[in-house]
């Protein structure tokens, strides 16, 4: 497949549906060796691959390997599984120049893990470089749709990346690699060391803490600030014991074991830099240019974070207009296109859930009087007192809304009609004891209230049938003499 505006083509070789049918075929848990290397010995190329790999230098296997069935006997599910999944990995980067610079941040990053792993004294060393190879897992996977994009994250020093990639709206790689891990089947203790690479702070587990150091060794040869790169890699060997003489033998290593590890694969990745040629590249001018990149990188940084506060505002400041839009400006309860949204949505869960909803109709009684004889003014004011009341009777959940005028409703799922007949008692005795102020003193009003509910099949149609039965218990209680709570049938 090409890519638009470059002359990069993917590999020919045909391993890729193979070698992801050998990673896919080991995670069953009836799959035997012998089966793995039947299904290997169905394509004569990916044989000659793993081969190679199985004899390269970077593998260190320590023995000559002439055919599938005995690579396959030595190696184990798990080994050949691994070997299947790193040629995958290699296959997803093209070849030339741009996948050139692809398969050299992971390759860099596996050969690095297993040193690490080597020098720790870890068992099964290709467990680690496997996982290193994976760490870059989302900047391969990015490459299939943008390959410059990719290949251009891949020249540019490992510890800004992650910087370039907020900077830009996208998901970091590390969170990228994750996901795509975790569609792949691989393990967690993979999918996490992926996640977690980059993290201030090593993971607990020992293939995420490698990961985790091995992200940091390869750093030093990816560009950047040499100076701190080395002092930042040096510190993450020291939390896995690995000081002086053997955390300069692992610096010393990788560029050799990153050109093994290519030819092991059939691929280049160019000469790779000695440490002695970065330490004598790090001259006064190449430090002072570091020290520009550093200084621009954390105005980037800067940028970021404004950029991040930016958008958390606005996500608050339009969660406080979604607010607005569902409130009733004067009483703070939800209006009544609001009410209604709630009430389809508590009628829905309460069909699912096999439950009970009751609904209370409320209405201030004689408040036309009250605008009359004391003005609007005191009017709004009785009407915030009322949803005042209403509120400090509610519990979570409940859902309080202004139905029109001074009529008010009062949402109530999984309540039964004897605990809502309650609840109504309570607001009508709270509002009846209340003291409002008007021009000519205090005074009091009180309100009548209907309750209904509906439960079990056919809630979700129910709502205007559960509507209509409230406010008639509600009329009902203003014919018996108001101030009252009637129960709807």
């Amino acid at each position: 497949m090409e890519t638009v505006g470059t002359k990069e083509r993917k590999s020919d070789a045909p391993v890729s549906t193979l070698a992801a049918q050998i990673v896919q075929a080991a995670v069953r848990p009836d799959i035997s060796v012998g089966e793995l290397a039947q299904l290997a010995e169905r394509d004569p190329a990916f044989c000659v691959r793993v081969l190679s790999v199985v004899n390269s230098p970077a593998y260190g296997l320590g023995r000559r390997v002439t055919d599938m069935k005995h690579a396959a006997g030595l190696l184990g599910i798990r080994g050949l599984r691994n070997i299947a999944l790193s040629l995958s990995l290699s296959d997803m980067a093209p070849l030339g120049a741009a996948g050139e610079a692809l398969l050299g941040i992971s390759l860099r990053r596996a050969s690095a893990a297993r040193l690490i792993a080597e020098t720790a004294g870890h068992q099964a060393p290709e467990e680690f470089f496997t996982a290193g190879l994976l760490l870059e897992f989302g900047i391969l996977c990015r490459a299939r749709v943008d390959l410059e994009g990719a290949a251009e994250l891949a020249r540019t020093p490992a510890s800004t990346r992650i910087v370039r990639e907020r900077a830009a709206g996208e998901a970091p790689h590390p969170t990228r690699g994750a996901e795509m891990a975790r569609q792949w089947r691989l393990s967690d203790d993979v999918a996490l060391a992926i996640e977690r690479h980059h993290d201030p702070e090593p993971p607990p587990d020992p293939l995420g803490r490698v990961g985790w150091v091995a992200e940091r060794v390869a750093a030093i040869f990816e560009g950047g600030d040499f100076s701190s790169s080395r002092i930042e890699a040096l510190r993450a060997l020291g939390v896995l014991g690995l000081k002086g003489e053997k955390a300069e033998a692992v610096f010393r290593d990788v560029p050799k074991r990153v050109e093994e590890a290519a030819a092991a694969f059939q691929r280049s990745v160019g000469s790779q830099m000695s440490l002695d040629q970065l330490v004598m590249d790090a001259n006064a001018s190449l430090v002072q240019l570091n020290q520009n990149y550093g200084d621009l990188v954390r105005t980037l940084e800067k940028l970021v974070i404004e950029k991040e506060g930016l958008a958390q505002s606005l996500k608050e400041a339009n969660e406080r207009l979604e607010k607005l839009a569902a409130t009733d400006g004067l009483t703070g309860l939800y209006n009544r296109r609001a009410f209604m949204d709630a009430l389809k949505r508590d009628l829905a869960r309460a069909e699912r859930a096999k439950t009970t909803v009751s609904l209370i109709m409320m209405d201030v009684d004689h408040f036309k009087n009250v605008n009359d004889t004391y003005g609007h003014q005191v009017g709004d004011e009785v009407l915030k007192g009322f949803s005042a009341g209403v509120l400090g009777s509610v519990r979570e959940g409940d859902v309080p809304g202004r139905y029109g005028g001074e009529e008010f409703a009062l949402l109530l799922p999984s309540t039964e009609v004897a605990q809502a007949l309650i609840v109504a008692e309570r607001i009508r005795s709270k509002i009846e004891r209340t003291p409002f102020q008007g021009a000519q003193g205090p005074f009091q009003v009180t309100a009548s209230f209907g309750v209904a509910s509906v439960s079990g099949p056919g809630c979700v149609s129910a709502a205007e049938d559960l509507i209509r039965r409230a406010d008639e218990a509600l009329y009902a209680a203003k014919h018996q003499g108001r101030n009252r709570v009637v129960v709807g049938k």
